[in-house]
């Protein structure tokens, strides 16, 4: 078995810079089926929307994309550039995803397969494709029981292809390297195309699905005129079995890649980057930086709801609802439904991590999955404003006293908030998550008499004697756990006198490892429960 691996300049003439990165030549002696000699492959003049355009492929390679900081799973990606199979759109679908891919800590395969109109050819690329990188698994430290293949447009075609043929040898045996599987693991079909070739626009018939098939990502647009294959191709895999998970956005058209400034782009790497890692999940004991999904734009409204078509909610207590969870991409794809402010009061679309008063503690909250819950379930004119105002380490004497804590004059801080809410909508609830700094037998003694207390400042501040206020409990894993589940009850107790108060469970929810805070599946579970219970209080 001979593997050549050679390291070339990769760079083209719109590039800003090149670098040196090893290239896997597919076919070291004859290419099946090509009749013309090998040759680079050659870009074309056609530079329009900024994309690099391939063509005359005649001697395939795989460029290999090492992360810098490896995420501990050990999973290859192979892409599949777009292109109509007569060019490759080898940056828009290839290098640009590749690098993307090397920021979540996984190794990317950039595929050229041979073009133009040379499909049978190019399935062969990619069943040979598939197996190289097995065979080079340990070079390049990847499993070879975690290799994914991701394609866009005809790209996705080709994956598709290769995904539902791996039993189907294309080409004659050349070496050792073809002993090996050509089934991926996992593929991704990223606006696919070409899938619903068979009778009435069903799927293409040369997709032979079976029970061994790979688990799939799919993600299009309804307005994409290539949507159906989409469509077909998750209803072929659902009928088989075949675990699959599919996004359809209303508008975002096709070959956007990951290009800012369409709302497809943006968001189809935040689900598939959530699917990765459960898919492939990353080693534990690799951590990210806090930050590392934080959103890197703020969105602002292009226009702010009417304010009778406003619902505002105010968030307070401490770090468990100012939020400490693991911010992961689900988290920020925003709505415009779902509105918050900035540290200026200025509205903006709601993303986590919402709260900001504790920049360098700031995670996961509540707030975002309450408000995609809520939105379900009430009018569609109806648009949710969440204010933050819950300050990490606050006891609820804190509060009633307001206090100056970590720089944020608790109760005064919250009225000021009031007002600005007033000025954009109605407040229509208070999410209240508080107690671990009380959880002492003193402050347990207290806790039902100064939630009365505090509940009464709230309503007065807002001015409705009647506003529903949620609270949830503290988790069950505490160290303090009697003084916890203590509290819990004192807050129970108190809904006997309020019927606008309501309590939500945190017993089946797990912390993030430090015993004090929810993980990220907790508060959005807490966010699940807080709609549930806000709307029953309304009935």
């Amino acid at each position: 078995m001979k593997i050549i691996v050679i390291a070339i300049g990769v760079f083209f003439s719109c590039s800003v810079t090149a670098q040196t990165r090893d290239t896997l030549l597919l076919w070291n002696d004859k290419v099946p089926n090509e009749t013309r000699e090998k040759q680079r492959a050659r870009q074309t003049d056609d530079t329009s929307g900024g994309v690099i355009r391939l063509t005359d492929v005649t001697n395939p390679i795989l460029t290999v994309f090492k992360p810098k900081i490896p995420n501990g799973s050990k999973a290859g990606i192979i892409i599949c550039p777009g292109g109509g199979y007569k060019i490759l759109a080898i940056d828009k679908g290839g290098t640009e995803v590749a690098e993307w891919i090397n920021s979540l800590g996984y190794t990317a395969f950039v595929l050229q397969y041979r073009v133009p109109n040379k499909q049978q050819g190019a399935l062969q690329d990619a069943q040979r494709a598939i197996r190289l990188v097995r065979a080079n698994a340990t070079l390049y430290d990847v499993d070879p029981q975690k290799i994914g293949f991701m394609g866009f447009s005809a790209g996705g075609h080709l994956a598709a292809n290769a995904a539902t043929n791996f039993q189907k040898n294309t080409y004659v045996q050349v070496d050792a390297i073809d002993d090996l599987s050509s089934r991926p693991d996992f593929t991704m079909l990223i606006y696919p195309a070409y899938l619903d070739k068979g009778e009435n626009r069903s799927l293409s018939p040369e997709l032979k699905l079976e029970e061994n098939t790979s688990p799939f990502f799919i993600f299009g647009t309804v307005d994409d005129p290539y949507g159906n294959s989409s469509l077909v191709m998750t209803t072929a895999l659902r009928d088989t079995k075949i675990p699959v998970t599919l996004h359809m956005l209303p508008q975002g058209g096709h070959g956007y890649g990951l290009r800012k400034g369409n709302i497809a782009a943006e968001t189809w790497p935040l689900l598939a980057e959530n699917w990765l890692h459960k898919m492939v999940p990353p080693k534990e004991g690799v951590k990210f930086k806090r930050t590392h999904n934080f959103p890197k734009i703020v969105e602002y409204p292009k226009n702010i709801p009417p304010k009778k078509d406003v619902w505002v909610f105010l968030m307070a207590g401490q770090s468990n609802m100012a939020g400490r969870g693991l911010v992961e991409p689900l988290d920020t794809i925003s709505s415009t439904r779902i509105l918050t402010i900035n540290k200026n009061n200025e509205i903006i679309l709601a993303k986590e991590p919402l709260h900001f008063y504790e920049p360098t503690m700031a995670g996961l909250d509540s707030g975002m999955s309450f408000a995609r819950n809520l939105i379900k379930e009430v009018p569609e004119n109806v648009s949710v404003l969440l204010i933050p105002t819950a300050v990490g380490g606050s006891a609820i004497g804190q509060w009633i006293g307001d206090s100056l804590h970590r720089n944020v004059k608790l109760l005064s801080n919250f009225k000021q908030k009031v007002v600005l809410a007033k000025k954009y909508g109605t407040v229509k609830g208070i999410l209240w998550h508080q107690g671990e700094s009380d959880a002492s037998p003193q402050g347990v003694a207290a806790y039902a008499k100064n939630m009365s207390i505090l509940a009464k400042e709230f309503r007065s501040a807002v001015g409705q004697k009647n506003l529903p206020i949620v609270a949830g409990e503290l988790g069950n894993y505490s160290k303090k756990e009697a003084l916890w589940m203590a509290l819990n009850r004192e807050l129970h107790n108190y809904t006997k006198k309020d019927k606008n108060f309501a309590v939500i469970s945190a017993a089946d929810l797990d912390d993030k490892g430090d015993r004090v805070h929810f993980n990220s599946e907790g508060q959005r579970m807490l966010g699940l429960r807080y709609a549930e219970a806000y709307l029953k209080i309304k009935k």
